[in-house]
């Protein structure tokens, strides 16, 4: 069963179709992979194993009796542990969560992976309150990188993508307001969709704190997997409920007309990472693509603090009500300290941000329709924007500081830690759809992805798209564990 657990979910669920394997036997392989391994690297933070153990016998029996569920009728996955199971709420790495009453109410995404078949067994591990790009927490501990225990797998779905990339899971689902479906599928080696705004609902999605109603701006949640094609199976299921099969792919390569932009005068980039992405440029032009170095007409200073405008407010909402009155009452000094800075990655911009006004909000979402209306134009030249994920390969772990506080390694240069933001800032701030794709790996043997961005709502396109680029670049290649 060990060669099962790196099969293409498609492929497992064909298997499962045709007889050649069961639910429950298919289940125990992942079990089993997670069970040989989870100590090393900390992935999967809870389980309910005897219930999926029932609910994949159940299945079974369905099976046999001619009655299919939907399209993953008893494939195993894991959750990331921002997303309600019933049996399992979301702790999202907060103390303040670890109480809360069982069960609860499933996630429509979660709910809507269930109704389609699924067998749900375990969460994966993540950031207190999903806000860094390790997952590592009071609650559960530190999760490292199947490609090596001394990296961080990244964060927030960190767990979530070093699950796939270690056998653990054929798919999972992750979400995006930083980077947190792209870094670490990037940092991982596997695939993930940042979907465009409000396609998947979030709704049973912490934090915000559960008590909290409203769609959350930027935040999105979407499919990780090992290969373009799950990503498709998976996000026909969550996007609608959806019990249609995944599509093949209608794109082909050559023709395409790809800009890529890795300026390193904009932001900071390590060499490995520059050339990695540009090197992918140059296979996708010597197999018929149109490649062309170019970006959109946006100033990367308007765009970082647009977004900084509109993400930190929400991260703001979960932090104590002290420290939001502080930032409110201290904010005209704040802002005079706020014009000394070099970087908008200070403690000053941060507070400012978070005690900005409502027509303040509203200004910077003005900014932001004009951003959007500029890669609407952008998109009508390009059929794609391809960039780099994050400034540098996985990174080792960095325990100590904050978000604020800690600096990046790029290249010998020490840059803010929160950098991170800034590959990954133009998709979320305009709203756009995102495939992250391998595309090589480090002479150390650490993966390296890169961002595929496309038209806003043109998400199936897109994933064609990814497809045809997977298929030239070779997609995940597992770690030596």
């Amino acid at each position: 069963m060990t060669d099962w657990i790196y099969q293409p979910a498609y492929r497992q669920v064909q298997a499962l179709n045709n007889g050649r394997v069961t639910s429950l036997a298919l289940l125990k392989a992942h079990v089993e992979r997670f069970r040989s391994l989870n100590k090393r690297f900390n992935l999967v933070i809870k389980t309910d194993i005897e219930r999926a153990e029932e609910r994949a016998r159940a299945l079974d029996r369905m099976r046999s009796e001619g009655r299919v569920l939907g399209p993953l009728h008893g494939l195993p996955m894991t959750i990331k542990d921002t997303l309600d199971v019933d049996s399992m709420p979301a702790t999202a790495g907060a103390p303040e969560f670890v109480g809360r009453a069982k069960p609860v109410e499933n996630a429509v995404v979660v709910e809507r992976a269930k109704a389609a078949g699924a067998v749900i067994w375990g969460k994966t591990n993540v950031p207190y309150l999903a806000g860094d790009w390790q997952s590592d927490n009071r609650v559960f501990g530190q999760s490292a990188n199947p490609f090596d225990k001394e990296k961080t797998p990244g964060g927030s779905s960190g767990g979530a993508a070093g699950a796939l990339a270690a056998g653990f899971t054929p798919l999972e689902i992750g979400s995006d307001i930083g980077g947190s479906l792209r870094i670490p599928a990037h940092f991982c080696g596997v695939t993930s969709l940042k979907p465009s705004f409000g396609v998947i609902p979030q709704e049973g999605h912490v934090p915000p704190s559960p008590e909290y109603a409203a769609t959350v701006d930027l935040n999105v949640v979407g499919p990780m997997a090992r290969c373009v094609r799950d990503l498709k199976l998976l996000r026909s299921v969550i996007m609608a409920g959806s019990t249609l099969g995944q599509s093949s792919p209608t794109l082909s390569v050559k023709g395409l007309k790809l800009a890529v932009w890795t300026e390193p005068e904009a932001w900071p980039i390590s060499h490995v990472i520059k050339g990695a992405v540009e090197a992918a440029g140059e296979e996708l032009l010597s197999s018929g693509a149109e490649v062309t170095s170019a970006k959109p007409d946006i100033d990367p200073e308007e765009l970082i603090d647009v977004y900084l405008s509109l993400l930190i407010p929400i991260v703001a909402m979960d932090a104590p009500d002290r420290q939001r009155q502080m930032a409110r009452l201290l904010r005209p000094i704040h802002h005079w300290l706020q014009g000394f800075s070099k970087t908008p990655f200070t403690l000053n911009n941060w507070a400012v941000k978070a005690s900005q006004s409502h027509v303040e909000w509203l200004a910077a979402h003005g900014r932001r329709v004009a951003m959007r209306e500029i890669m609407r134009q952008f998109f009508g030249q390009y059929d794609a924007l391809i960039m780099p994920v994050s400034p540098t390969p996985a990174f080792e772990h960095l325990p100590k500081g904050t978000v604020i506080s800690r600096k990046l390694d790029v290249d010998g240069d020490m840059v803010p830690y929160a950098s991170h933001l800034l590959w990954i800032a133009l998709a979320t701030a305009c709203h756009l759809p995102v495939v992250t794709l391998p595309i090589a790996r480090t002479d150390e043997g650490l993966p390296v992805g890169m961002q595929i961005i496309g038209p806003l709502g043109q998400d199936a396109r897109l994933l064609d798209l990814a497809e045809s680029i997977e298929s030239v670049l070779g997609g995940f290649r597992k770690p030596a564990i």
